[in-house]
């Protein structure tokens, strides 16, 4: 026992432990400062019918602007092992996915009814500012730098209520996200190294890049749609920006405790890309466990708090809320469950496989949800996002026990190329 305290303890393992802690305080913070501070506030100024609409197009921004931020970011990191390390190849496909996202999100908030130029501005510079920080995070996962990773946080949090105080006075509700997504990038931008010059120069690395950020993008925008799209499909379907409102109270701590798990998805992907060995029986095991503990604990504080904190910041919707707080939380948990384990094999199983898998996942999730929808409104739109979470946790451990030659070929070529250098030394 006391071996096992003594290793623990090393310099290594307490690095890791302080990573883990400064990437929960970041995430923490964050959220707090979003679903305790800046979305009550834009619900009691806007209305539940605007603000549901509001929040719609937070989901569109996440599903654009964060799929490609987060696409780029990933790649970043899994090329480090091959040397691709310019910042001008990946500056390049942000301004060109910028642009696109730009005209996509422009027309969608045309038809929702944003149709002055200065939305239509405000939108854009969200847009990008909401790219670049997603992307920006690398910054600290190349180097596993968590205590900046975690002053960046609090640095978007503090521009996020420095803003509020404007949009109380205009009613422009980007603008305090575009402060503190600014504010974010901008300390990268000071103190790091990913936006040094060349800027925009290719190199021969481009094209593999590109090919690899476009796997992952589509990956993740497939996993990103699935995540977000529940207030656009709830608004599409029912046009009415209150069901919105009132599912997002309802999920509200569910989704605070899934943004918690997006530290712990960082630390693991920074030192999963390190780690040589393959997925084990046993390892993936333990990963379960402790994934599944983490949901437990997780649903029973959810379940456990969130009529309180409803009551605090969403009084008027607290009554119509109630009857959908355990499958909303259940639903949530099955997904970040899932997402976590989905990030382990993302390493082992590579990014076209998970691909396809979240392809797949992806028709379970429109059929349920639109189908319940159409059937049952609000009550049958909570329960199919259950029902394909559910399913996504379910295949995501099957998938794990499967066998990954792909894995033990690397593997071998890892050992071979050991033996070799030992050979020669």
């Amino acid at each position: 026992m006391g071996e096992k305290i003594k290793a623990l303890m090393n310099k290594e393992n307490r690095k890791k432990l302080l990573n883990l802690m400064y990437s929960i305080l970041a995430a923490g913070i964050f959220n707090l400062v979003i679903q305790i501070i800046v979305y009550p506030d834009f619900n009691r100024v806007l209305g539940d019918s605007a603000n549901g609409v509001a929040l719609a197009i937070i989901s569109m921004l996440a599903i654009t602007a964060g799929t490609c931020g987060y696409a780029v970011n990933c790649s970043r990191i899994l090329g480090v092992e091959k040397g691709y390390t310019k910042s001008s190849d990946y500056n390049i496909i942000l301004l060109g996915m910028g642009i696109i996202c730009s005209v996509i999100g422009v027309v969608y908030i045309y038809f929702r009814g944003y149709t002055s130029p200065l939305s239509l501005v405000l939108y854009i510079l969200l847009m990008f500012a909401t790219m670049l920080r997603y992307y920006s995070e690398v910054e600290f996962k190349i180097n596993t730098n968590f205590f900046r990773y975690m002053i960046y946080y609090i640095l978007i949090s503090v521009g996020y209520v420095a803003g509020l105080f404007i949009f109380r006075k205009t009613g422009q509700w980007m603008v305090p996200l575009i402060i503190g997504e600014s504010l974010a990038v901008l300390f990268v931008v000071i103190f790091g190294k990913i936006y040094r010059p060349p800027f925009i120069k290719p190199t021969k690395a481009f094209l593999p890049i590109f090919s690899s950020i476009g796997l992952i993008f589509l990956s993740a925008l497939i996993d990103n749609v699935t995540l977000h799209a529940d207030r656009i499909l709830l608004l599409s379907i029912t046009g009415n920006g209150t069901f919105v409102s009132i599912y997002y109270a309802a999920s509200l701590m569910g989704k605070v405790v899934s943004m918690l798990t997006l530290p712990i998805n960082a630390i693991l992907i920074s030192y999963l890309v390190r780690y040589n060995g393959g997925l084990t029986k046993k390892l993936w095991l333990a990963i379960i466990a402790g994934a599944s503990a983490f949901g437990i604990l997780g649903f029973a504080g959810c379940a456990v708090l969130s009529p309180f904190v409803i009551k605090i910041l969403y009084t008027d919707l607290l009554a119509a809320a109630r009857p959908f707080l355990i499958p909303a939380i259940l639903g949530q948990v099955f997904y970040f469950v899932s997402g976590m384990l989905m990030m382990v094999l993302l390493r082992f199983k590579g990014e076209k496989k998970q691909l396809i898998f979240n392809a797949a996942y992806a028709v379970i999730f429109f059929s349920s949800v639109a189908v319940g929808t159409v059937i049952g409104g609000l009550t049958g739109f909570v329960y199919g996002i259950l029902i394909a979470n559910a399913v996504r946790f379910a295949a995501a451990v099957v998938w794990g026990f499967m066998k990954n030659s792909k894995c033990k070929v690397q593997n071998a070529e890892i050992e071979e190329a050991a033996e070799s250098k030992e050979s020669k030394n």
